[in-house]
């Protein structure tokens, strides 16, 4: 019997550039699409709260931060819980304020070679409008024999957990650990080899500034997405992470932007002191102007940018919480000296 000849199967250029493709879908909008994902970071730190956040915006259509959340089934596997712990958790979130029919949650299941792949699959046809799976933690599914090298098993894991979202429509997402070694790359924290990054479709990485501090950053490094490094406040209060801003946004702090147009209108504005949210400055300030250049989403960002410039022309510009939900601005002329 002739042997047949291996060829490559080609895909012409021009051809491809005339396919129409499906676009990419989301979880959460702009920072956790459909596909594989990993969220790392240390221990004790906070990710299951994190975790935790987003099944709750997505099984109740709700928003993580500024994200709106696509609403569909979501399954949790808080594998280093029990049902009493897990409990309390929904509990300190208050997660009975939000609809939360669509959260299900598993405290056991097998491991990537004995049964999770079939495990997931068989929910999945159970539930077919799963939008997100979160493993809490990867460790605790791994029983796959370290036969070969760390990089080889690492991809070899991630593949096998990749024929989960080849087949369907979703975002997997597995918490993992961080090394205690120091790294000015957040990804190269990662417990692990180079073999989990370089075979999902991208990476958050949970640091905080000070263990004992609950100001932390969160990176992200998607392959299909912008990358973003957000500032984030943990509240003890009940347990969720805050968003403060982008990192650039405090980057601008130390900057001084002469925005001449925003003080102008500022200054007709306020008379000795005001204080308020963005969205509030924005209205007051369209009804000296309605057509002023003033969006809720930007003017924090511009007056913090312009902070010297407004203080040197008299006014002080104050950021301050306001309550768990919103920041405030606060807007005062200096006394005369």
């Amino acid at each position: 019997m002739e042997k047949q000849a291996k060829t490559f199967t080609l895909i012409n250029a021009a051809a491809l550039l005339e396919q129409e493709f499906e676009p990419l879908r989301f979880a959460v909008e702009k920072i956790l699409p459909h596909g594989l994902f990993i969220l790392a970071g240390s221990g004790k730190i906070g990710k299951s709260w994190l975790a935790l956040d987003m099944c709750t915006a997505v099984s109740s259509g709700g928003r993580l931060w500024d994200f709106h959340a696509e609403q569909g089934e979501v399954l949790y596997l808080a594998l280093e819980d029990n049902q009493a712990r897990l409990q309390g958790r929904l509990n300190k979130i208050e997660a009975e304020k939000t609809d939360i029919k669509r959260l299900h949650l598993v405290t056991a299941a097998f491991g990537i070679n004995s049964g999770l792949i079939e495990q997931t699959h068989n929910h999945l046809a159970a539930y077919p409008d799963t939008k997100l799976i979160i493993i809490d933690t990867l460790e605790r599914i791994r029983d796959t024999e370290q036969d070969k090298s760390m990089y080889s098993c690492d991809y070899r894991d991630m593949n096998a957990l990749r024929s989960i979202t080849d087949k369907h429509k979703l975002t997997l997402l597995l918490i993992h650990h961080t090394r205690k070694m120091y790294d000015p790359d957040p990804l190269n924290t990662l417990s692990g080899s180079t073999g989990l990054i370089g075979s999902v479709d991208g990476v958050f990485v949970l640091e905080k500034e000070k263990r004992t501090s609950n100001a932390a950053k969160l990176t992200i490094a998607n392959r299909d997405t912008e990358g973003f490094c957000f500032r984030l406040e943990f509240e003890p209060d009940n347990c969720k992470w805050s968003f403060i801003g982008n990192d650039s946004d405090f980057a601008d702090e130390e900057k001084d932007e002469n925005d001449e147009p925003l003080l102008s209108l500022v200054d007709k504005f306020l008379q000795d002191e005001w204080s308020g949210t963005a969205t509030a400055l924005c209205d007051a300030l369209k009804r000296i102007d309605p057509a002023a250049d003033v969006f809720p989403r930007t003017i924090t960002k511009r007056l913090k940018g312009s902070k010297g410039y407004f203080k040197k022309n008299g006014i002080d510009i104050v950021f301050v919480d306001r309550d768990r939900e919103k920041r405030g601005i606060k807007l005062s002329r200096q006394s005369e000296a």
